[in-house]
């Protein structure tokens, strides 16, 4: 059985999920093509798996291509909060950016990986999803905010700790709390004018 409660377009949080083959996979794409457009995209993930081989990919991707004056920013915050003990836990975190055949184009990705051992059943209080609808809002707010990509950067950073700390704080367990919780993170800027 699988329940899926979504709170925005790009924020998903699993309540209930079966193992799943490879782990939850997050890919977020901010590639605009036209002059002058601007694509920011910031996407939330909270997963529960008991996959035997967990290779989630977060994916934050931002490549602006063939046009003028026009920026792509991509944000990928997720968790992987997994039970049992898998035979592979190699997680994957990645963020690109990259202007192609671009003028005055700027692209900017960000990427952030938590991956957490968790008893089996955890799942997410609903306070806890409230929380990473919060941070959710505020990373589509900061990638809109126009802030200089070292100042967005320090936001993001900023937001990946509370995300952490909504995950830590609100997994609801049978037993015992997360233990063996790792960060990823990842960021990737191709300055204006490349």
């Amino acid at each position: 059985m699988r329940r899926v409660l979504v709170l925005a377009a790009t924020l998903t949080v699993c309540l209930v999920a079966p193992a799943a083959a490879g782990g939850p996979n997050h890919v977020v794409t901010a590639s605009p093509t036209a002059d002058g457009s601007q694509i920011h995209r910031a996407g939330v993930q909270a997963a529960v798996t008991g996959a035997d081989s967990i290779d989630s990919t977060n994916l934050a991707r931002a490549m602006p291509h063939d046009c003028t004056g026009c920026e792509g920013i991509a944000v990928a915050f997720q968790a992987v909060i997994y039970h049992g003990d898998p035979s592979n836990l190699s997680p994957n975190n990645t963020a690109v950016a990259v202007n192609s055949n671009c003028t005055h184009c700027g692209a900017f990705a960000f990427a952030y990986q938590y991956v957490v051992k968790a008893d089996d059943g955890a799942q997410l209080s609903s306070d806890g999803r409230a929380r990473i609808a919060d941070i959710r809002s505020q990373a589509t707010d900061a990638v809109d905010s126009g802030l200089p990509y070292d100042q967005l950067d320090a936001r993001l950073k900023d937001l990946g700790a509370q995300f952490q700390a909504a995950v830590d704080d609100d997994l609801q367990s049978g037993g015992d709390h997360p233990r063996g919780g790792r960060d990823r993170e990842d960021t990737d800027t191709q300055p204006a004018g490349s």
